[in-house]
């Protein structure tokens, strides 16, 4: 082989392997881009309970609204005057985009759903932007049990089968970069209203993160009172159903100072404690309750 051809042949390998190299990086830069450009998206669904026997609510879907416009991403209440009824059987508008969640439809006992508990409604990777709502979609199959009697619950009229919640970056922990989750308190005493001796549903979602909202957990004794809690001061409030040995917890408040009142039945007095402070992402220990017949 003639030197000429050596050059010509070497300069041609390394040609070919410079392009390989470039086609490579950008291959990586672009999956970089493409993962950098999402995040896992969690989100959970608990319970603020009343003094039903059982709560049932058929959820189809789960959807997210996303705003990846940067202009908005600053401003963290863009989409406070976004009205609910526009977004109905939309996709998107100068708000964000829908995202559908991945999640498991079904009817869900949301009575089960309390005193810490959660259950993951859905999750998906979506675009990383400002979450803006959540939409649930409601289907037929909703009841209440009260005193072992099942009955129906039906929306209430004017109330489609939309449910909306707003959400601003207080309610959403970012666990990492690639992850963040939010809890959605579905709040049973506001959402049943009875009319007529009929039950009705109008659905009243309270969004919350465990960092920017705290919790307060304790004892109530005896058994046998069957204690109804209830954590309130003059901008919030939440309940809880204590389990059979008495212990409750409550999450999803904001930091302030409450009064926790504990409603007793079967002839035991009610009683209210005060000033109980509640501190962002810390959990408040309240002393055990004792009703008195």
């Amino acid at each position: 082989m003639k030197l000429t051809q050596k050059v010509f042949f070497g300069w041609s390998i390394m040609a070919v392997s410079l392009s390989l190299i470039i086609m490579a990086c950008q291959k990586e830069s672009a999956a970089a881009n493409s993962a950098g450009s999402t995040k896992k998206l969690s989100v959970y669904l608990a319970d603020d309970p009343c003094q039903y026997d059982s709560v049932s609510i058929d959820i189809r879907t789960v959807e997210v609204k996303i705003d990846t416009n940067t202009e908005h991403m600053s401003d963290d209440h863009f989409g406070d005057n976004d009205n609910d009824k526009d977004d109905d059987n939309k996709g998107n508008d100068n708000f964000g985009k829908w995202d559908t969640l991945t999640i498991n439809a079904g009817v869900y006992n949301i009575l089960k759903l309390r005193n810490g508990i959660d259950t993951l409604l859905g999750d998906a990777n979506v675009a990383k932007g400002s979450i803006r709502k959540i939409r649930l979609t409601l289907g037929t199959k909703n009841s209440v049990v009260k005193n072992g009697i099942t009955y129906p619950l039906s929306l209430l009229s004017g109330i489609n089968n939309y449910v909306y919640i707003k959400i601003n970056k207080e309610h959403e922990d970012i666990i990492s970069t690639a992850q963040s989750a939010i809890w959605i308190d579905f709040d049973v005493c506001e959402s049943i209203k009875l009319i007529g001796g009929q039950y009705y549903l109008k659905p009243f979602c309270k969004p919350f993160g465990l960092k920017n909202f705290g919790r307060v957990e304790g004892k109530v004794l005896p058994a046998a009172a069957n204690a109804f809690v209830k954590a309130y001061n003059s901008t919030d409030s939440a309940t809880a159903i204590p389990e059979d040995d008495g212990e409750y917890r409550i999450r999803g408040l904001k930091e302030g100072t409450y009064s926790i009142s504990f409603k007793g039945s079967n002839g035991y007095s009610d009683t209210t404690i005060t000033n109980v402070q509640i501190m962002n992402g810390q959990e408040a220990n309240v002393s055990t309750v004792t009703l008195h017949l």
